[in-house]
């Protein structure tokens, strides 16, 4: 794609700060309302990894920062949510630093949660609990035990014994440790939110965590305790990216990217994820795409993966560089929603669907894209680039990204649907299915369960009939004729090769009847060969016996009997017993003349 395909940029270029000297990582920026007066700031984590060096939390007002705080520990992920309904509606920020969670309010910390400590292994258990007992430590003896247990299942303290380089140091160590039992913390690796009640954009939300040994926390918005957890799949995965869809209170589903390649799904009331995806790359960023619940993966090959909410594959596109971040931009005034892709070679490529219709591009490879609202201004892209810059990028008023209409397409289906306008009627009832959400859902998924089930039992009743006239295995199709008024008919069976290359030899038919009621001329008939894309007839004499009833003037039709005049045809190959076709023929009732 080139600029003369675009004619012009759909982007004002609003500013660029170059000596900026930010380090973010993807989901560490947001765009909120903090101040509860409709202006919208930027918050961003900005990493620093010197030992002297404090990560700091900024808050960009506009494109001028605003506040910086000096953070704990080093970030993973910042969020943003509205946890009450107080007036002015000012949202809570959250911040995930080590095994600890601050929340910001007003820019002030007001709350501090902590993730509960992970329990020891049995046996680094027993070690520790002997040594505080007898106050007494065999400092080799202590490295061996300690060196049988997996590395990645030890606390901290006792990973750090095993790091250290002479006994001298161990022995000094362990002497300051020796009264107390080690903690294994729990480290926050990634974050989302859930909306509660309702997918109002001010919504309350419940704030979803993820740590380092696969646990997964949903927290209560009010007064942040713990209202469900559950485990991140059944084998040992690492969550490093979450997305949460659909209500907590009613039906809700968590997408969880693993670092070993794993795509997890996490559903209400399920006490352990599903692994729903294997992918062979390693995975660089992940968003699901509302609505539809379509999930994006970006992975190390250059590639965009496009998986449905059950693990089946859509589409793969190629890049034509490694893919560094992914964003939602959802355009709520064209109704449309396009996904955002930073490539290393600092282009931005725009995605609706699986094809590209827009690029911008910054001075270096992006690092964290953020799309929203931004002051006043609705549609504001901010991009933080590797080498540290910042880039705001505003979406033109007159911007349209709609699709040309192929030659070969209706008129009608380039236009919009006329929608109708919201009347009273509508408002009443969308307001019901708010008071009365968790029962319609039921509702609907009793009655999709009753679908599903007469579905398959009708599905089962045609198997066990034997009634099917095509095997597209095989590529054989069968049709029946019956000619005449009886008591003497004639059966004419048509057999056809679909296969337009493969030729059918060795083929039989044969005839099953009740013989109390029909009389065949042939019960098998040989099938000598049948040439590609081409049909051969057969005809068989049907005789039906008359009883001596039917020369009675009091004659009553025995409907038991009447519903067994069927001639069965089995179509089989060579010596194998299993019929390759069958079908049933329902013969008519014989015309009796007095």
């Amino acid at each position: 794609m080139s600029r003369a395909d675009l004619n012009i940029s759909r982007w004002l270029e609003a500013h660029t700060d170059r000596c900026a000297g930010l380090t973010t990582l993807p989901r560490n920026a947001v765009l909120a309302d903090i101040s509860g007066t409709g202006d919208y700031h930027l918050v961003i984590t900005d990493l620093k990894f010197d030992k002297d060096t404090k990560c700091r939390l900024k808050v960009y007002k506009g494109t001028l920062l605003a506040t910086d705080q000096p953070l704990a520990n080093i970030p993973s992920s910042v969020t943003s949510f509205y946890a009450d309904q107080l007036e002015p509606r000012i949202p809570v920020v959250a911040v995930a630093c080590g095994s600890e969670l601050f929340l910001y309010k007003n820019q002030k910390p007001f709350y501090k949660f902590r993730v509960p400590f992970c329990p020891l292994t049995q046996e680094e258990s027993d070690i520790w609990a002997k040594i505080v007992e007898t106050k007494e430590v065999d400092i080799e003896k202590l490295c061996s035990e300690l060196k049988k247990i997996s590395y990645c299942n030890l606390s901290s303290r006792s990973q750090h014994i095993l790091n250290l380089t002479s006994l001298m140091k161990v022995e000094e160590f362990v002497r300051k440790c020796v009264h107390s039992m080690p903690m294994k913390e729990n480290i926050i690796t990634c974050m989302t939110t859930l909306k509660r009640t309702s997918r109002d954009k001010g919504a309350i939300a419940c704030p979803i965590i993820a740590t380092e040994y696969g646990n997964i926390y949903v927290l209560d918005p009010q007064n942040f305790a713990i209202i469900y957890q559950a485990n991140t799949c059944n084998v040992q995965a690492t969550p490093f990216i979450i997305k949460g869809t659909g209500l907590y209170d009613v039906e809700f589903r968590v997408v969880i990217a693993t670092r070993e390649g794993h795509i997890c799904l996490l559903r209400k009331n399920w006490l352990e994820g599903k692994s729903i995806i294997q992918l062979s790359s390693d995975i660089v960023d992940m968003i699901v795409m509302a609505g539809d619940n379509f999930i994006i993966i970006a992975t190390a090959d250059s590639n965009l993966h496009c998986y449905t909410k059950r693990g089946q594959k859509l589409w793969t596109s190629k890049t034509s560089n490694p893919v560094t971040c992914l964003c939602l931009v959802p355009l709520d005034h064209l109704s449309t929603c396009l996904i955002a892709v930073g490539l290393r070679s600092g282009s931005i490529q725009l995605y609706q669907g699986r094809h590209p219709i827009d690029f911008t591009s910054v001075a270096d490879a992006p690092s964290v894209i953020a799309f929203g609202q931004l002051g006043q201004e609705e549609n504001v892209m901010v991009v933080i680039t590797i080498g540290g810059s910042i880039n705001f990028k505003i979406l033109k008023r007159t911007a349209d990204f709609s699709v040309k209409p192929q030659e070969n397409s209706p008129v009608l289906q380039s236009k919009p649907l006329p929608l109708p306008k919201r009347s009273k009627l509508f408002l009443e009832q969308s307001l019901r299915e708010r008071q009365n959400a968790l029962e319609i859902h039921q509702t609907f998924q009793q009655e999709l369960i009753r679908l599903r089930l007469t579905a398959a039992r009708a599905l089962v009743q045609n198997l066990s009939d034997q009634s099917g006239i095509g095997n597209e295995k095989e590529q054989i199709k069968l049709s029946a004729q019956v000619l005449g008024l009886g008591p003497k008919f004639t059966v004419i069976l048509t057999l056809e090769n679909i296969n337009p290359l493969k030729p059918l030899v060795g083929l039989s038919l044969t005839f099953h009847c009740n013989p109390a009621l029909y009389i065949l001329s042939s019960y098998v008939i040989s099938i000598p060969l049948v040439p590609p894309s081409l049909s051969y007839k057969v005809e068989n004499r049907v005789q039906e016996i008359i009883r001596e009833e039917f020369n009675n003037d009091q004659y009553i039709p025995d409907f038991k009997s009447d519903n067994l005049k069927v001639i069965r045809v089995f179509v089989t190959k060579g010596k194998v017993p299993v019929p390759v076709l069958a079908a049933t023929i329902n013969m008519p009732p014989m015309e009796l003349v007095f």
